[in-house]
């Protein structure tokens, strides 16, 4: 799965660099091991509406916290909650820790919408994981949206 998002970044044309590390299941994880990265670090959080309708993965910079009650109200969802592993795995095909805009690499169904925090644009650089914990990717945010595109998946931008 590693190898598919390089090989995804190359075909697109997307420039980026890799950082290895230790794993990293958490943002505490990152400021435990001190991991330096000349990038702005996002967190990817998988969540679901109260009756599992409809699933989201939550894309925000890893410093920022998350205010699900303004979230449901921008996405018009009664209830916001996160997913379980279980179905993680399923519809993602990752582990808790794993969580990523690549992941749209492994979506079997395009049923999942990812919602990104609008000040993700105005970094210089971002990092996600590859679809492993134990490495950092980083690029330009103005990338996202190729990658996006290429597999025609349902994201927007919002104030989070």
């Amino acid at each position: 799965m590693e190898n598919e998002v390089y090989e995804l970044l190359d075909k697109l044309n997307i420039e980026y660099k890799k950082v290895e590390h230790p794993a990293l299941f958490t943002s505490e994880d990152n400021k435990k091991y001190n991991i330096k990265i000349d990038a702005t670090v996002c967190k990817n959080l998988f969540i679901r509406n109260s009756n599992k309708s409809q699933y989201y993965i939550f894309v925000l910079p890893l410093n920022k916290k998350i205010d699900l009650k303004l979230s449901q109200k921008q996405l018009g969802e009664k209830r916001l909650s996160f997913g379980d592993e279980a179905i993680l795995e399923e519809k993602l095909g990752v582990k808790t820790g794993s969580v990523s805009i690549f992941n749209v690499i492994n979506l079997k169904e395009k049923d999942i919408i990812f919602i990104l925090d609008e000040d993700i644009l105005q970094c210089d650089k971002v990092g996600f994981h590859p679809n492993i914990n134990t490495a950092t990717v980083i690029f330009k945010p103005n990338e996202l949206h190729k990658i996006f595109k290429h597999y025609d998946i349902k994201y927007k931008f919002i104030k989070i």
